[in-house]
């Protein structure tokens, strides 16, 4: 990451037209690097690679409601739920059609056989449906997508507040997603099921990220911070007990890693160029990672283990970049076309 312009005072507001992005893209970089680095055979600790890769997801969805309602206010309903849907669905689908089909030839697997599961994978849903994630790192696209359909629901205007008004409807549904955590969290706790509290929290980084860019600082956002921490620190050690530890790290990180990146403006070449194509990076990751296994071993072997990162990192940048350059942004180009013939 080279510091292009960290340290440096901004001098636009956050909701100004004049204001720097760059540093959102540093940071996608980076949280990208993060959830990559957590699915490497690297023998960490597992509550450390667990923080490590949740760091990333927390980052994830702060950015997500950073940039999430300026984008909505720019487009009718319509717009806003096909915007979403080409940007994720899509290259998703080919990704996860590439990752199934090497899985198949990779483990020797009946390819008809799990056809019902590639199928289900492809709604995003399907861990609702009772299907694992074919593509690893996607178990957290469908808690988007719910964000994604809350935002094109409500008003576009709805987390507007004029000059002396208070922010109450914001308020109302950020403590509706509290309580929507704390139940859930309760519910496994109660019935050791496997209900989603991760969906709740999730959710509520979202709805933090949205604050912040209307704030534009830590203090705008400090109540929703203190009531989102008295809400988190219960939730997760009621779902996760062990694992609670690594939860209050890694989302203590996130939280922490948003307001320093913003603040200070920071802008890192190589992770602007990495956050430019970190939705495929992280996606496609898998492919490479599946073959590999089949070709190197690492455990015990600490040279097997570092050619295998290497080769890793270098085969999904190269992914990452040929569906960016050649999927991804000619057909958001036509998406565009489309977009703006909807109501």
């Amino acid at each position: 990451m080279s510091m292009s312009s960290a340290g440096q005072k901004k001098t636009t507001k956050p909701t100004g037209t004049g204001k720097n992005y760059e540093w959102i893209a540093t940071l996608r970089g980076f949280a990208a690097l993060l959830v990559f680095v957590a699915h490497l055979p690297i023998p960490f600790p597992d509550i450390v690679g667990f923080a490590i890769g949740r760091t990333g997801v927390a980052i994830f969805f702060l950015i997500t409601g950073y940039l999430a309602v300026q984008s909505r206010r720019k487009r009718s309903r319509g717009q806003y739920l096909f915007n979403r849907f080409a940007r994720m669905y899509p290259v998703f689908w080919l990704i996860l059609i590439a990752t199934y089909i090497v899985k198949i030839v990779a483990w020797n697997a009946d390819f008809i056989k799990y056809l019902k599961d590639l199928a289900l994978n492809m709604t995003l849903f399907n861990e609702f449906l009772g299907s694992d994630c074919i593509v690893g790192t996607s178990w957290m696209m469908p808690i988007q997508v719910c964000f994604f359909v809350m935002l094109a629901v409500l008003a576009p205007d709805f987390f507007e507040k004029k000059r002396g008004e208070k922010s109450l409807r914001t308020d109302v549904l950020f403590i509706a997603g509290c309580v929507l955590s704390l139940l859930l969290s309760v519910l496994r706790y109660v019935t050791a099921k496997p209900f989603p509290t991760a969906f709740g929290l999730l959710i509520l980084l979202g709805l933090i990220g949205i604050q912040y860019h209307s704030s534009g600082n830590v203090k705008g956002t400090a109540k929703y911070l203190i009531i989102f921490a008295v809400t988190f620190i219960p939730s997760v050690i009621l779902s996760y007990k062990e694992q609670a530890v690594g939860y209050i790290a890694a989302y203590a990180a996130g939280i922490g890693l948003f307001i320093l990146a913003e603040r200070f403006g920071v802008s890192v070449k190589a992770m602007n160029m990495l956050g430019d194509i970190g939705f495929s990076f992280f996606l496609a990751a898998d492919i490479p990672h599946i073959i590999l296994e089949k070709m190197i071993k690492t455990e015990g072997s600490p040279v097997g283990l570092i050619l295998f990162i290497i080769i890793k990192f270098a085969a999904s940048l190269a992914l990452a970049y040929l569906l960016t350059r050649f999927v991804e942004k000619p057909m958001l180009k036509k998406a565009k076309d489309i977009e703006s013939k909807l109501k």
